[in-house]
């Protein structure tokens, strides 16, 4: 049975299908892996043979759609610049309308959509830092809405955000977040990730409802910003002006009045993929930190464009976790080779990542931004 898949994956799947390889060296997961089958070329190809009917579809072959991060790294190296992830997004989706997908994510969507998030329901915000409440108002135009990562793992963060904000706004901002039980503490990213495109549709459709007052939303979520973004592998255009925490306090850097610019000392900033490539903000990223720290950053001797991914995003971290790990361990093992202490990034998941292979010193830019801003 063969299938209809939109112009540019089929372009670019027949392109890759006769491609001697070029890319093979950069994709994390097959370096992670060390095999053929979850290259790029591999993935292209089998989703060529699905498109022509050639494979039949099978909870197998879906799988290995999810050896995928959308880290876009192979594109950086792609002479017809094919967008892999798009592709594998649009493959994801294909599978899993028919019925099939990988046997570790059986249930996932149905849990987001009772949850909001891909995460379990976190203690009260209130719990966390009685703060909160204090760092936000209800009836601000502009919105902070914090990654899911970090209103799971990192709750203590959210009231020093808003104050954050404000030190940089002149006004607080409106909190949007799951809390008691409602509201939304994700973008719906996780939901396109796991192939249910029309769910996604749907929670987006939500999402926007929900915000549509505001006049932009700050976030921390590079995928949240990426979905927002036309160009980057997921974008489509949206009611929502979203930015991303590198482009707010970019937008910002005039009316930064920095209290505490923070120590860079044995810090290296790790270009995360969303940032970097889905979002073409690595040197917005560098601008800002520049503003903000004392000392000269440190870089890694393979970064920017051509950074290797954490292994954290896309549900590659729960499909292929060893994998997922080793690609963390591969970074920090770099970090030690050149004398650096810890690392700094711009992606919550990218910190929890590292923080999971033993990187505990980790940091991201809202650290940092709340540390220089005093708060």
């Amino acid at each position: 049975m063969s299938t209809t898949l939109n112009s540019s994956v089929e372009k670019a799947t027949a392109y890759c299908t006769y491609c001697p390889k070029l890319c093979r060296f950069s994709c994390p997961a097959a370096e992670a892996e060390n095999r053929e089958t979850v290259t790029p070329w591999a993935l292209m190809r089998l989703l060529e043979y699905v498109r022509t009917g050639d494979v039949e579809l099978s909870d197998e072959v879906a799988e290995i759609f999810y050896h995928c991060m959308g880290c876009r790294r192979c594109q950086q190296w792609c002479k017809h610049d094919n967008d892999v992830p798009e592709a594998m997004w649009a493959a994801r989706a294909l599978l899993r309308e028919h019925g099939y997908g990988p046997d570790v994510l059986a249930g996932f969507v149905e849990f987001f959509m009772e949850e909001n998030s891909p995460h379990p329901m976190a203690r009260p915000l209130e719990e966390v830092d009685r703060a909160t409440n204090e760092a936000f108002d209800a009836s601000s135009s502009i919105v902070f809405m914090p990654d899911c990562e970090t209103r799971f793992h990192y709750p203590e963060l959210i009231a020093r955000a808003g104050q954050m904000i404000e030190a940089v706004e002149g006004r607080k901002a409106r909190l949007y977040t799951r809390d008691q039980g409602s509201g939304h503490a994700c973008c719906g990213f996780p939901l396109l990730s796991a192939g249910d495109e029309p769910g996604y549709v749907s929670y987006r459709e939500q999402l926007e409802d929900a915000l549509a007052d505001a006049d932009y939303v700050i976030t921390d979520c590079a995928a949240m910003a990426s979905l927002y973004r036309e160009g980057s592998s997921f974008g489509r255009a949206g009611s929502l002006t979203v930015l991303h925490l590198v482009e707010w306090l970019h937008e910002m850097l005039d009316a930064l009045e920095v209290k505490a610019p923070v120590s860079v000392r044995g810090l290296r900033l790790h270009d995360s993929c969303f940032v970097t490539r889905q979002l073409e903000l690595g040197q917005q990223t560098r601008e800002v930190l520049h503003a903000l720290v004392d000392g000269e950053l440190g870089e890694f001797s393979v970064n920017g464009a051509d950074a290797p991914c954490c292994g954290g995003p896309g549900h590659y971290h729960v499909v292929a976790r060893e994998a997922s790990e080793r690609c963390a361990s591969d970074r920090l093992a770099q970090l030690s080779l050149e004398g650096g202490d810890a690392i700094v990034c711009a992606s919550a998941t990218c910190k929890k990542a590292f923080r999971r292979v033993g990187g505990d010193g980790t940091v991201d830019l809202l650290e940092i931004a709340c540390r220089a801003m005093g708060v």
